[in-house]
């Protein structure tokens, strides 16, 4: 009975045992089990890492205060309508109307009013230019002109008055009279031009506008004959910007709807806008000695563009396409390659690669990289690459809060 007792008490106390030791690897297990889904969720926090490290690596802060103190703006970029670009280069000139050509009205001597009497001097209406000394001269000497002028002048005007008082008198026809008077203002008008262009056996040669001497053909103290050219004299009013374009732009020259242009002496952009511009005439037909179209746009004139040079044109005519247009200033350029920032969030900015298609001079067109409704920084994104080159990132950039 005893021996029963005891043996039974043996293997209640090896059950209780086994069932422990079973219990404790099923807990074990448990925490395996556990640290295993712990090394996982760690695998997924690094993935997670990587990602927020690409993120901040490819975006930079730019905090308010920055803003504050560059020109800085941001635009909401939206489709629009894209004209078709045609980019080439055309030269300032004068306009016809504002061009005057002086030329020769006798045979002599050139003598300019000054001493230094060069290209670009200022002119006003009616001042003394140069003269044509004649007087030397054996045929066609103006100071025996110039008598003969004045003794014609004398002679008809005496008659005229005379005749005058004789038909009030009745005693010559209004025919006599009026071939008289005919005599009269045809001497006067001989000796007015004499007066007020000649002197002294001299053409006196005044500038018929205020302006400036554009051109001068002869040399002081040269000899010229009646007719000649002698210097031509532009007035401030109107400038021409002509362009040669290639005969395959003709279909699309009647849609031209403006134009830009960039000065080459000081790199600023214009618009026809600006300077009251306009499309003058473009050629309708080509030769063998000029086979290019020429098109002439008119502007106002401008002190800081200079007649006689170049500009890079852009004509813009009107298409049906649709599609990003941004400004210039928006885009920065890095070996060949564009990139804008696009604002991820208030003071992040996410740099971002672009392809690039036409330009107006002002704006670029964005063939890829962009969508409608992004915002993007239009003016000073030159210092958030700055920024982004300094290395200060945000610590909290990727973040949503």
């Amino acid at each position: 009975m005893k021996k029963l007792l005891i043996t039974s008490i043996i293997l209640g106390l090896l059950s209780c045992a086994h069932n422990e030791t079973h219990e404790h690897h099923h807990e074990h297990e448990g925490h395996v089990h556990t640290a295993e889904c712990g090394h996982e969720h760690h695998h997924d926090a690094d993935e997670h890492h990587h990602d927020h490290e690409e993120t901040v690596s490819n975006s930079v802060a730019f905090s308010h205060e920055q803003m504050e103190k560059v020109d800085f703006e941001v635009m909401k970029v939206v489709k629009q309508p894209i004209c078709q670009i045609i980019k080439t280069t055309a030269r300032v000139l004068p306009s016809q109307d504002n061009t005057k050509i002086i030329t020769a009205a006798t045979d002599g001597i050139v003598e300019f009013s000054k001493d230094n009497f060069v290209e670009g001097l200022n002119l006003t209406e009616g001042m003394v230019v140069l003269t044509i000394n004649n007087g030397k001269m054996a045929q066609g000497n103006l100071s025996v002109l110039q008598e003969e002028v004045t003794a014609d002048y004398n002679r008809t005007k005496a008659n005229y008055e005379r005749k005058k008082s004789l038909f009030a008198d009745k005693l010559v026809t209004e025919n006599d009279l009026q071939e008289a008077e005919a005599e009269y203002l045809k001497a006067k008008k001989a000796y007015d031009n004499m007066q007020e262009n000649f002197a002294d056996g001299k053409q006196v040669i005044k500038s018929p506008v205020s302006g400036y001497v554009k051109d001068i053909f002869v040399a002081n103290g040269s000899y010229v004959v009646a007719g000649q050219e002698l210097m031509t004299v532009c007035r401030a009013g109107k400038l021409y910007l002509k362009a040669e374009l290639q005969p395959k732009y003709f279909p699309v020259l009647k849609n031209v709807v403006s134009a830009n242009f960039k000065s080459l002496n000081n790199n600023k952009m214009y618009s026809l806008e600006d300077l009251n511009g306009r499309l003058l005439s473009y050629g309708k037909a080509t030769s063998f000695d000029s086979p290019l179209i020429p098109v002439t746009f008119e502007i106002d004139d401008s002190d800081e563009l200079v007649s006689g040079s170049f500009v890079e044109l852009y004509i813009m005519t009107k298409d049906e396409n649709e599609g990003i247009m941004i400004p210039n200033s928006a885009l920065i350029e890095e070996m060949g390659s564009f990139f804008v920032f696009v604002e991820v969030r208030h003071e992040l900015f996410e740099k971002r690669a672009v392809t690039v298609g036409v330009s107006d001079g002002f704006n670029t067109q964005i063939v890829r990289g962009l969508e409608s409704d992004e915002t993007i920084v239009s003016k000073g994104a030159i210092y958030i690459k700055l920024a982004q080159g300094s290395g200060k990132l945000d610590p909290h950039a990727g973040h949503v809060h």
